[in-house]
């Protein structure tokens, strides 16, 4: 994987992007925090000299009772980022904030993905917007609760890893976003095998910078061991197995989180659940428990045209599949939703490969899709926000 060279003026327009989406996402969320706000509570433990929590503020909180205390269970990057805003304001520390400050992260780090793909500048205005609006992702960034904002770092940090792999292929800064967005996000550790396969000819090239990346690797390692040790007793992290059994489902269902008969149900949900129909404007409206990328994100289309034949074009599709393995074989679509939020796990590659169709043949018939994507998330974002009895299951 190889790319265009990035330009000052390449950085300063992701910057601005960056601005904007802080602007766009203020305004649909008037910077109100989320009330959960599960790494705010799990960062003031830490902050205090406690793996678990040492108040428990409520069940809304999606916490583990094990062995007579409660654990936050989602992976632990976002309450690390949050020490910071803990430490100086305690359990008022605006998790929604952080969430905002990440998806600007994440439409700068898109902008750089097009760029360095070789796309032109209003083609890549088109893309950005999409990812944004197009997508579950401004909606992530603006609602900050636990199980978006890992969305919104997820997202960026795939995207700033995308870049990377596009450019200088420096390994340690490959393995830095590659980890950062496994642990907002689990299953973003399913794309290492593409990472790898990517940086690989540096690795032959100078083995030596295997010794930073290694490094960078036990930055991670080392504390996620002692902290899944210390609460669960092993060195993997099973927080959330323990979570499916104690407290949802599994507690009567033998079967495990992640099953092939819950493909047919997924495949409903990402390719056929439609939108709710209204008999007021805007008429229809993305449901309760989440509307297809069918109608949500026709764009993502767009990736089936990049040229197969390119090595970079086969990587990102091996990527994006092994992503979206857990997401098609989990056994909840995410809930409360707008559009497919779990689809943000293998979308990063799919948003390349858009990047590279376009970039390989740009027609004027994929405007109509871009503009259905961002007008429809547009819109259902404003219900979502600021009228949201519109909204049913």
């Amino acid at each position: 994987m190889c790319g265009a060279e990035i330009t000052k003026a390449d950085r300063l327009a992701a910057f601005a992007a960056a601005l904007a989406t802080i602007v766009v996402l203020g305004i649909y969320s008037r910077f109100q925090p989320t009330v959960f706000n599960n790494f705010v509570w799990e960062a003031n433990g830490w902050l205090h000299g406690f793996t678990y929590l040492p108040h428990f503020p409520g069940d809304y909180i999606d916490a583990i009772p094990y062995h007579g205390r409660m654990y936050v269970y989602e992976a632990p990057l976002p309450a690390v980022m949050l020490l910071p805003m803990v430490a100086i304001w305690g359990l008022q520390a605006n998790e929604t904030l952080l969430a905002i400050l990440l998806s600007a992260v994440g439409i700068a780090a898109a902008w750089l993905v097009a760029r360095r793909v070789g796309v032109s500048v209003r083609w890549s205005v088109l893309l950005v917007a999409f990812l944004l609006f197009g997508t579950s992702y401004a909606y992530c960034g603006a609602t900050g609760d636990v199980w978006f904002i890992a969305h919104s770092g997820a997202v960026a940090f795939t995207l700033l890893a995308i870049a990377e792999c596009l450019g200088k292929r420096r390994l340690w800064l490959v393995a830095l976003w590659a980890l950062s967005a496994a642990f907002c996000r689990y299953p973003m550790f399913l794309a290492a095998p593409a990472y790898l396969i990517a940086v690989w000819p540096q690795i032959v090239r100078s083995p030596w910078k295997l010794a930073r990346a290694a490094g960078v690797v036990g930055f991670f390692a080392i504390p996620s061991v002692w902290y899944n040790e210390v609460r669960w007793g092993t060195i993997a992290d099973v927080g959330f197995t323990k979570f499916y059994r104690i407290m949802d489902i599994g507690k009567t269902d033998p079967a495990p989180p992640f099953a092939l008969k819950n493909l047919a149900m997924q495949l409903h949900f990402y390719l056929v659940e439609p939108p709710r129909v209204v008999h007021q404007p805007p008429y229809l409206v993305a449901g309760t428990f989440g509307t297809a990328l069918t109608y949500t994100s026709p764009a993502l289309a767009i990736a089936f045209f990049a040229p197969l034949r390119e090595p970079a074009v086969q990587l990102l599709w091996f990527a994006a599949a092994c992503c979206a393995i857990p997401a098609l074989l989990y056994y909840s679509n995410g809930m409360i939703q707008l559009g497919a939020r779990h689809a943000l796990d293998f979308i990063p590659f799919l948003y390349a490969l858009m990047a590279i169709a376009i970039r390989a043949r740009p027609h004027w018939l994929y405007i109509p899709f871009f503009v259905w994507s961002i007008a429809f998330g547009i819109i259902e974002l404003g219900v979502w926000q600021f009228n949201h009895t519109l909204v049913g299951s």
